[in-house]
């Protein structure tokens, strides 16, 4: 009896002892307000207020993981498999970016300085199929523009190189170190691109509470944002231009109001998108994870903002575009159309100019839109003590408009692997390396893998119109919405409702 009542008296003690200490130290996983149904996910040190939104539709079986935050309020209103580990495919390159940035602010690096390396082109056709080499040269500016913006793999793997001082293993390491410094302990980096490694278990992975964390992060630097909401932008390499545009379709016909941040895709990631706004001031963020369908995606991210700006009293999101022929960073849009864009883009030319009588350094400097400074940096030579004679030649770069068109994004053909950007002059060397080597000239024509889904769902949403929707997606028409829906009463399109919509594969 003695035995037994020692063993009662001593679970007693224990449960008692348990009951104390949840009731004194509650989870930090999930702290709950009972007067606010409030909840908080924790990640370490950075908790978040998790406060769903009631009646907040979000298309959830089109997405694997993702979130909603509202950073004026710190809070997060919609949430799903907010701290599981995904491949996240380019999204990797936003810890490059970061790094990047806080080199430059350190003043280890600048924007202007240049960035070399050897590029390796495959050049002819089948058994004629030979490596060319050829030396580039970019801005650090350009090449963290080519990285974010157009997400290339080549550029950002090189700026990854360059801050590491020619060492990536070390890039990486500390990639993997600012995580850790940030509290994403979901997070794991293989390399600086995001390309698929041998076997998914070493793909680069982390979870969208993560990248909240890195994206509440770059949002301090203005250049971040800066860069990444451009649509398009002009890039140099020596004295010729490229022109990128953004594989955020969003930042295009959302321009001024989506700001950012970046896109990602492989087979194994699907598409993903870390989204910015600051519409009305009110900063939101959007984190979407593993989508079949870069269309898709970039339409859930877009209601997201819509239906909460509208639930807290803001305007929509609504479609602007720059006015015609206005420089923004070396180029203008001339006239944006349902394919794509005419862009007009600034070539810096070379020219003679024949210095005529009476004519001095400021008045040729007048005339084609420079400084002394330049004229005397251009001609060192022949300019001597600012002196000039008449019938002199004098050696001048203007900026000369040159009209191309730019593609839109097709759903579906976001490249894992992106080509190197290869300009209209780097084409021509290449073609005729090829032609003294009796190789057959090389094609420089993208590779459009086509889209095999033949279907989507599209949610309803309030003001929404057949024909409306129907112009939304590629081939859709008001007939055929009807009879896949069996649609026979406009009443049937009710806010929240899933549509099924034939889209052009």
């Amino acid at each position: 009896m003695k035995i037994n009542s020692f063993v009662v008296f001593f679970c007693v003690l224990i449960a008692t002892g348990i009951s104390v200490l949840k009731a004194e130290t509650p989870e930090r996983s999930s702290l709950v307000n009972d007067s606010s149904s409030t909840t908080y996910f924790s990640n370490l040190n950075t908790p978040f207020l998790y406060n769903p939104q009631p009646a907040f539709p979000v298309n959830e079986n089109e997405i694997r993981a993702g979130l909603l935050y509202d950073a004026v309020n710190g809070k997060i209103v919609w949430q799903k498999n907010i701290n599981s580990v995904f491949p996240i495919a380019s999204l990797t390159k936003m810890m490059v970016a970061l790094l990047t940035v806080e080199d430059v602010r350190s003043e280890k690096f600048n924007w202007n300085d240049k960035v070399n390396w050897t590029r390796e082109t495959i050049v002819g056709r089948r058994k004629n199929r030979k490596k060319v080499y050829s030396q580039v040269c970019y801005s650090l500016k350009d090449v963290f523009k080519a990285s974010m913006i157009a997400s290339n793999n080549e550029c950002a793997e090189q700026m990854a190189r360059y801050i590491g001082n020619g060492n990536l293993q070390s890039t990486i390491d500390r990639m993997n170190t600012r995580a850790k410094e940030l509290s994403m302990m979901n997070t794991f980096y293989g390399n600086p691109t995001g390309l698929p490694a041998p076997h998914i278990m070493f793909d680069n992975s982390s979870s969208p509470s993560d990248l909240l964390l890195l994206t509440l992060e770059m949002l301090k630097y203005n250049e971040v944002i800066e860069i990444a909401s451009m649509g398009y932008a002009a890039i140099e390499n020596g004295k010729s231009s490229n022109v990128i545009s953004n594989h955020n379709r969003l930042t295009i016909d959302y321009s001024g109001e989506v700001d950012g941040l970046k896109t990602g895709y492989t087979r194994r990631a699907g598409f993903c998108l870390v989204a910015t706004t600051a519409k009305c001031e009110h900063r939101l963020v959007s984190i979407v994870l593993g989508c079949r369908g870069s269309q898709i995606r970039n339409e859930i991210v877009r209601d997201m903002f819509n239906d909460y700006y509208t639930g807290i009293g803001l305007d929509r999101l609504g479609p602007t575009c720059p006015s015609p022929l206005v420089p923004v960073d070396n180029f203008a849009l001339v006239k944006p159309g349902e394919k794509g864009s005419y862009i007009t883009i600034f070539q810096q030319v070379k020219k003679v100019h024949l210095v005529k009588r009476g004519e001095n350094l400021s008045s040729i400097a007048a005339k084609y839109k420079c400084n002394s400074s330049q004229l005397k940096n251009w001609n060192k030579k022949s300019i001597r003590n600012n002196q000039l004679r008449s019938g002199q030649k004098l050696l001048v770069y203007v900026k000369q408009p040159k009209s191309i068109f730019i593609q839109n994004p097709v759903n579906g053909n976001e490249d894992e692997d992106d080509k190197p950007l290869i300009t209209e002059e780097e084409k021509t060397d290449l073609e005729n390396v090829a032609e003294q080597t009796d190789l057959a000239k090389p094609t420089f024509e993208k590779t459009v893998v086509k889209n095999t889904s033949k279907y989507l769902y599209h949610t309803v949403m309030p003001g929404d119109t057949l024909f409306n929707i129907a112009t939304r997606y590629k081939g859709a028409t008001v007939e055929q919405i009807k009879d896949l829906n069996k649609i026979t009463d406009s009443r049937f399109l009710k806010p929240g409702t899933k549509i099924k919509v034939k889209v052009q594969s």
